[in-house]
């Protein structure tokens, strides 16, 4: 069986057009990839799972040595997918899948978007208990006074009202809509999760969500369109997050419903 990994590399195989890395950049919160023809991708961080060193996505060749990376602006975009797709390296994957991002941006998948936030896409009810997976606090402030309840997992718990994410073997099942963070794809978590999703009121959300159709099996794939690629970059390179890219403008919310 395939996973959702190696369904999305075969998917931007026809998106890729010989593309090349342009340019990159590893934030606090983001990452951002800028293709050769201007294509531009988003993906979160995963600082998470790195081992806190000042110095992780260069591996150093020796004491004396120039530190090395696996990505290299101009190589082939395919290269770093099919490395960095697959990596076990958190930050590489960061950088790919903002990558991957960047190559679903063509016309052929951007006609289809919509515009808005998921809430008018995915309509909930006071019979809804709705799983969430990361702690998307607008969102969980928006529905908290609609639905019978909100049980959120996160692997980072701040505080006693979210789960461990290992509770979402027990209690995922239950929930009559699961809304996923777009970093369950980057982190590679997404197959293990969807294992335990009961309900077709499904929807993957935030910057780093891949905006491709008839690879999740999920009805609601909401992300972001890169509208001004230098600004991100800049924005990125001074900590911003997600709130800040959107507040700026530099990229739109956009919604592409996965009939």
């Amino acid at each position: 069986m395939k996973t959702i990994s190696q369904k999305l590399y075969e998917a931007s195989l026809n998106y890729l057009n010989d593309s090349k890395i342009e340019d990159f950049v590893i934030g606090i919160g983001l990452t951002a990839v800028r293709l050769n023809d201007g294509r531009t991708g988003v993906c979160y961080t995963n600082k998470g799972d790195t081992l806190g060193r000042c110095e992780e996505f260069y591996t150093c060749t020796g004491d004396s040595g120039n530190p090395q990376t696996k990505v290299n602006l101009g190589m082939k975009t395919d290269e770093l997918l099919k490395i960095g797709l697959f990596s076990g390296d958190p930050l590489l994957r960061s950088v790919a899948y903002a990558a991957l991002n960047a190559v679903f941006s063509v016309p052929e998948i951007e006609k289809n978007y919509k515009k808005g936030d998921i809430s008018k896409f995915l309509e909930v009810s006071f019979d809804d208990i709705v799983g969430m997976i990361g702690e998307i606090t607008p969102l969980i402030n928006l529905w908290e006074p609609l639905v019978w309840d909100i049980l959120i997992f996160d692997r980072n718990r701040r505080n006693e009202k979210v789960f461990p994410d290992w509770a979402i073997v027990d209690f995922l099942p239950k929930c009559s809509i699961v809304v996923i963070t777009g970093s369950s794809v980057a982190n590679g978590t997404i197959d293990w999760i969807l294992n335990y999703v009961n309900t077709d009121r499904v929807a993957i959300i935030g910057p780093s969500t891949p905006l491709v159709p008839g690879v999740f099996g999920v009805k609601v794939l909401a992300g972001v369109k890169v509208v001004n690629s230098e600004k991100l970059f800049d924005l990125i390179s001074k900590g911003a997050g997600t709130k800040k890219i959107v507040a700026e403008k530099v990229v739109e919310k956009v919604v592409l419903i996965d009939d």
